[in-house]
This record gives C-alpha cells, structure tokens and sequence, in this order.
C-alpha cells in the first residue's frame, strides 16, 4: 500500500496526533512540510480544504482535514481492532465525549499561545478557562485509569498529545496542568504506553522556538 500523505506543520499540535495514530495502527506516512497561512490558501487547496488548516491527509484522493476525524477514520479502516475507538455504540460514545472535550481544551489552549506566534499577548481571562478544562479533566479521572473506559483509547491520545500544547504556552501565563495529582498520574500512564509522546513535546517546543527567534 502507498504511503498516505500528511501536510504538515512541525508546530501544529494536531499534525502530531495523526502521526501518532498512524504509527499506533501501522499507517505509513509521507509527511510533505507547508506553511498553512501561505501554501494552503490557493484556490486549488481551498478546494481540497476549504478550512485552509493542517492537518490535511491525502488516502489516493480522498483529501481529509480535522485532526480528530482523521485519527477516527484510520484506526477505523487501518486498525487491527477497534480497541482505540470502539464499534459498539455506547462504549463508543465515551470516546466521543471526551474527544468533544478535547477539542474544546485545546481551543482553550489556542487563545494562550496562538497571541504569541504573531507579536500579541493573551487575554488572562483565557488562562482562567484553561484552568477551568483542566479541573474539569482531572473529575473525569477521579478514579480512573483511562478517559474513556478501562482500556486506553484514541480519547487518551487525543487528549495527551493536546496537551503537548503547554509547550506553547508564554511562561507569564503559569500554565501548569500538573499540580492536578489525577492528570499527573494518568499522564505518567501515557508516557509508559506512548514514551514516543516525549519526543513530539520536544518537537513542538523546538519548533516553537524557531518561530519565535525568526520574529526578532
């Protein structure tokens, strides 16, 4: 099978989850770089993805976009199992909750460190929200190994690699989802089954780096 091709930024978040899963599963993955605000706003990518953002996975013409849904769709088609996202409904359903969570966590992520990539400080309204997903994930693992169930799933991945996005985040704003001891424990969880999650923290902080001496 022809490797799938990932159009990529090294300091997108997302983009790490669909190499993750796609590693998890066995995918295989052309990874071409771009620079979304400047190769995917032509009229021939708007057409492929109307969103102009990464992650965009290409499998033989079919264009796919959204992090979360493309991690859905491979461990779907390319899964030995479906222990990552389950086929009967109402396991299923718990992982769709917390994905839903997910996306809304990293939202709230975005509005700390997405000032910072273009010269402008953050609201600190939006670290008290922050604050606020992270209470709100530390009462989800109150007794839990996992997020959704007694088994690692993609709700763990997707929510582990979201919170890479720390890295991101200015030092003034004295993120710190680890002084909550559950996500702590949960995490320490993570890095066991996934140690690979520390080399795309690394990754991300490298990149951000980057961009910010290229802003000087």
């Amino acid at each position: 099978m022809p490797p799938l091709t990932l159009y990529n930024s090294n300091l997108s978040v997302p983009c790490r989850l669909v190499r993750i899963v796609a590693g998890v599963v066995g995918v295989d993955l052309k990874i071409v770089n771009v620079v979304p605000r400047v190769d995917l706003r032509t009229p021939e990518w708007l057409k492929k993805n109307p969103q102009h953002t990464v992650p965009v996975v290409d499998d033989n013409g079919l264009w796919l976009n959204e992090s979360r849904a493309i991690s859905m769709y491979l461990i779907s088609k390319y899964a030995k199992d479906d222990s990552l996202y389950p086929k009967d409904v109402n396991k299923r359903v718990l992982v769709d909750q917390r994905l839903f969570f997910d996306q809304d966590l990293f939202g709230r992520l975005a509005k700390i460190f997405h000032p910072q990539l273009f010269g402008k400080s953050f609201d600190p309204s939006d670290v008290e929200k922050v604050n606020d997903s992270f209470e709100s994930l530390s009462r989800m693992l109150e007794d839990k190994q996992w997020l959704a169930g007694e088994n690692i799933t993609l709700a763990d991945y997707a929510v582990a690699t979201s919170l890479v996005a720390v890295e991101k985040t200015p030092k003034a704003a004295g993120v710190d989802h680890l002084k909550h001891a559950n996500i702590k424990q949960w995490l320490s969880r993570f890095e066991d089954r996934y140690p690979q999650i520390l080399e795309h923290r690394k990754g991300v902080r490298e990149a951000l780096e980057q961009r910010l001496q290229s802003m000087k």
